[in-house]
């Protein structure tokens, strides 16, 4: 798989399949770039796709960088394959990234899917949605303490009861087995960005066609928390998978990819 190596000091690896318009999709916290095998699949039939391994993931190497940093290689990976317009897809923290760089760099970017993500992850006193600082820190702690173990535990609980015991989950187990493990000091400050970065008041300022793809029964994403982002951003599409948990584009793949050919297939016009 190619490798780019920016000014941070930072190797990128990531995957590069079809031509044509550039589809990017952005991981989340513990996983890796591999983790949208299906999608690549699919889309880079018709779309130059690329997937990205975040620092400290999958075979990208790690150092502690801000958000704002990962944005600019971004930036810089994207300029040495030549691609100007971008269309994201981020799954959680993923999303996040994505963000940052549409406030960063908002003329580059044509679409943006945000799957089970949001703006700010972490409650405070004006924003009960997300995870509570207490817990988020506590992963940490258990991150420094049981690793590669808790990421494990977490990936599981993140699934509905009836995901878990489905033939796809086992599959998807398996899958797992085969990856990298992430870079615990990676995962510990990636915990530190979720619990800190606040991009409210970016979402309303998104002037391109999103879609917001959620689980129904996602803990993380809530619905609750998908109905606030409407209120910030009303003209988005929104798209709930049924007896879904965080990963739509996993348990529900078909879905996830029809969903998402349907809405790049009418922003078009």
């Amino acid at each position: 798989m190619p490798e780019f190596k920016t000014q941070s000091g930072i190797t990128w690896n990531f995957i590069h399949e079809g031509t044509g318009e550039a589809l990017v999709f952005i991981h989340g916290w513990g996983m890796d770039g591999r983790i949208w095998r299906q999608q690549i699949k699919h889309f880079s039939e018709k779309f130059q796709v690329i997937s990205l391994d975040l620092p400290g993931h999958g075979k990208s190497s790690w150092q502690k960088v801000d958000l704002k940093t990962m944005v600019m290689d971004i930036k810089k990976l994207l300029e040495a394959l030549e691609i100007k317009k971008v269309n994201f897809v981020g799954s959680s923290l993923g999303g996040l990234v994505m963000l940052k760089y549409y406030e960063a760099f908002p003329k580059d970017v044509s679409r943006m899917i945000f799957v089970g993500s949001m703006p700010k992850f972490s409650k405070s006193e004006d924003y009960p949605f997300g995870l509570d600082v207490p817990k988020m820190r506590k992963l940490g702690d258990q991150v420094e303490d049981a690793y590669p173990a808790i990421v494990d535990v977490f990936f599981r609980s993140l699934f509905t009861r009836e995901e878990r015991e489905s033939r796809r989950f086992k599959w998807m187990q398996k899958f797992r087995r085969t990856t990298d493990a992430p870079m615990q000091a990676s995962l510990i400050e990636y915990l530190d960005i979720l619990e800190q970065e606040d991009l409210r008041n970016v979402l309303p300022t998104i002037a391109v066609p999103a879609q917001f793809m959620n689980g129904r029964e996602d803990q993380i994403c809530t619905f609750d928390a998908v109905e606030f982002i409407k209120t910030l951003l009303p003209q988005a599409h929104y798209h709930y998978f049924e007896k879904c948990g965080h990963f739509p584009f996993l348990s529900k793949a078909y879905e996830f990819n029809e969903v998402l050919d349907q809405f790049i297939l009418e922003s078009k016009t």
